[in-house]
């Protein structure tokens, strides 16, 4: 059998054992960067192939959770992608002030710098007061993280320019506390958001939302469970409401029903149908 065949076969058996035995469901994660993460694992575990971690896997729940964090890892820096916040502060505003309420549902919390530039970016455009963002991951490790809200400060100067391009015009350090290494968000930045811990490839819509975010985490799954994903997303969104993805990321268009029509397409902004449905 080809050596690159086994290969596919221990990737097949780890992530068994990470859905029966921890309920975290990777199989619909496209196998191009599963295989790329699963050769990091084995390189910081120190063994020479994937199947010898299976037994640790099984019965090591630390183990088990080094191998969550290998495919799940994150990737995240405070108002990433300028453009992006710069059309949600100038152009999409008005439109989601135009919901009584606002629900915001960020999926991939990763290490939060997302999360908080959200709560930011509502705080300075007037909508913090009627906002209620839930931010969710696979992962609780990454959630616990984020709640707390600290990262450390080398990363400093580049935020506060993605900051200021993305159209912020106060003082970016005034947000937070800071020591000698480390950054930590204030706590009224705190008080909207919820944590959640949230599986895209099990767990079905779990709240009526007006805003979905949802950068840069299709892009590591198959084809089947991006349709599953949509299908939920579409679920969740109130008519009228938006869903902004990443830049390499679009909407399959063979749903059995679109119901999201582009909204602004270079910065991958779609829109909930208001009426009837895109078929």
């Amino acid at each position: 059998m080809p050596n690159h065949r086994i290969k596919d076969i221990e990737i097949e058996l780890l992530l068994l054992a990470l859905k029966e035995r921890w309920g975290y469901d990777f199989t619909g994660y496209a196998r191009a960067s599963l295989k790329r993460r699963m050769e990091s694992l084995i390189e910081h575990s120190g063994m020479d192939c994937l199947s010898r971690l299976l037994p640790s896997v099984l019965y090591d729940v630390e183990a088990a959770q080094t191998a969550i964090d290998a495919i799940s890892v994150p990737t995240s820096d405070f108002f990433r992608d300028p453009p992006v916040w710069r059309y949600i502060r100038h152009t999409l505003a008005e439109q989601l002030n135009s919901f009584p309420l606002i629900n915001i549902w960020q999926v991939g919390c990763g290490h939060g710098q997302e999360t908080y530039s959200l709560a930011i970016l509502l705080h300075e455009i007037g909508l913090h007061k009627k906002a209620r963002i839930v931010t969710t991951d696979i992962n609780n490790a990454f959630l616990n993280h984020s709640k707390i809200g600290c990262w450390p400060k080398r990363n400093l100067e580049a935020w506060t320019q993605n900051y200021q391009l993305s159209g912020g015009q106060g003082d970016f350090n005034a947000y937070f506390d800071l020591d000698d290494d480390f950054l930590y968000i204030k706590d009224e930045f705190k008080t909207t958001i919820e944590f959640v811990q949230h599986n895209l490839a099990l767990d079905n819509a779990f709240l009526e939302t007006q805003f979905i975010i949802c950068r840069n985490v299709l892009i590591y799954f198959g084809e089947n469970l991006q349709k599953r994903v949509f299908e939920v997303f579409q679920e969740s969104l109130e008519r009228g409401g938006f869903l902004l993805l990443g830049r390499a990321e679009s909407r399959p268009e063979d749903l059995v029903t679109i119901q999201l029509e582009e909204y602004e397409q270079t910065l991958r902004f779609y829109r909930k149908a208001i009426r009837g449905h895109y078929v």
